[in-house]
């Protein structure tokens, strides 16, 4: 058994499974299940990765899917986390030997109980008649065999990273991971200064300001602009450049009055002519090279991102951005709620897990400067450009 990736006519990737020449139907309708519900395509691909890798090991067990055990599923983990730091063949089956202690970080044993847990709740949406027809059914034959494990996977709880540290300790180690992964206005400016095309001066902006994630990004379309509400809208859209909004859920995002101001300069701009006559609707596309007037794909963002690193000398995530912003939130007074919209969460209780130890009264007191300095030396920059032309990009 292995798997398949399979690109679309539209473009869109997906994925099957294949046992020799037959098409894994459980599989593929998994694929189908996942994409239904919006899931990530990377996360589409690792697990169905995972479960591929699951009915390989249990063919070697002379068992099928509906067949497997808790302890099953227990000496599977270690073997499929094993097999995964070698470069997987094309047919990716994992072989019980005896059991062998393998440590398994908590991200990759989380992964793979999600991924198992999301297959078999497919299963029980699907038709038993068509999930496990066979010709001749032995005895014992029971369309509805993995239940009790599912009911058991599903109990389950992700494994957590224990810190050995007392709670003290653990929240100083959190507040000084938070501010590791924070820009400063001053680092912010140094790499706008950096840009070399407005695009990507513009880019580092919107997603400073913003906190939109580097995906939602490149999917904005001019039609997201509202310039006379001084909002940018975040649509989730099928597009041929594979951005995507994670959760499938629109937001609107109020921006400042200079955001909109740099907008209308980019669009009017020499630089943004060719995409313009080239008819595009993607705000951040290919203008030179390439074919003009596309969305960003993910390689370029990642090439701008290198770019402007080497150029400022600041290294630098596209997703420090976002929390460089929802930090300086939160020291600004904003409520766990007001952090959550506007981040897109789809529930409090995640942006509280991941900044929970930015709200305590301590951390306020850090009050951030505002968006206000970023605004006064763009406009210093844009005078520049005027009057003396210094810089390129304005």
């Amino acid at each position: 058994m292995h798997l398949q990736r399979i690109v679309l006519p539209s473009g869109k990737v997906t994925w099957t499974a294949y046992d020799g020449d037959a098409v894994v139907s459980e599989i593929r309708d998994f694929v189908i299940y996942l994409e239904a519900r919006h899931y990530a395509p990377r996360t589409v691909s690792h697990y169905a990765r995972h479960v591929v890798r699951l009915g390989n090991y249990l063919a070697t067990l002379g068992k099928s899917f509906r067949e497997i055990t808790a302890t099953d599923l227990d000496r599977f983990i270690p073997a499929a986390a094993k097999a995964g730091r070698t470069r997987e063949a094309r047919t990716a089956a994992i072989t019980p030997l005896r059991p062998e202690y393998v440590e398994v970080s908590a991200s990759l044993h989380n992964q793979i109980l999600f991924g198992i847990k999301a297959f078999y709740a497919s299963l029980k949406i699907r038709d038993p008649a068509a999930l496990f027809d066979t010709v001749e059914k032995p005895r014992a034959y029971a369309p509805d065999g993995y239940q009790p494990f599912l009911a058991h996977v599903a109990a389950r709880k992700p494994r957590r990273k224990v810190e050995r540290r007392s709670d003290a300790g653990a929240r100083a180690a959190s507040a000084k991971r938070a501010a590791d992964h924070r820009l400063t206005p001053d680092q912010v400016l140094r790499i706008i200064e950096a840009a070399t095309l407005m695009r990507d001066a513009f880019l580092v902006v919107v997603l400073y300001t913003t906190g939109l994630r580097i995906g939602e990004a490149r999917g904005l379309l001019h039609e997201d602009i509202r310039l006379d509400e001084n909002l940018i809208w975040v649509t989730p859209r099928d597009l041929e450049n594979g951005a995507r909004v994670k959760g499938g859920h629109p937001r609107p995002v109020p921006v400042p009055d200079f955001i909109m101001r740099m907008y209308e300069d980019y669009i009017a701009s020499d630089e943004f002519l060719p995409a313009f006559e080239a008819g595009t609707d993607h705000v951040f596309c290919n203008l030179a090279g390439g074919r003009i007037g596309r969305g960003l794909t993910e390689s370029n963002v990642y090439d701008i991102q290198r770019r402007l690193a080497k150029n400022s000398g600041i290294p630098f995530t596209w997703h420090m951005f976002r929390h460089s912003h929802a930090s300086e939130a939160i020291a600004q007074g904003y409520s766990l709620l007001d952090v959550a919209d506007r981040l897109g969460h789809t529930s409090p209780q995640t942006t509280n897990a991941i900044y929970k130890h930015l709200f305590n009264s301590e951390y306020r007191k850090m009050r951030l400067r505002s968006h206000g300095e970023i605004e006064g030396r763009l406009d210093d920059l844009r005078r520049r450009a005027l009057t003396e032309g210094q810089v390129k990009w304005l």
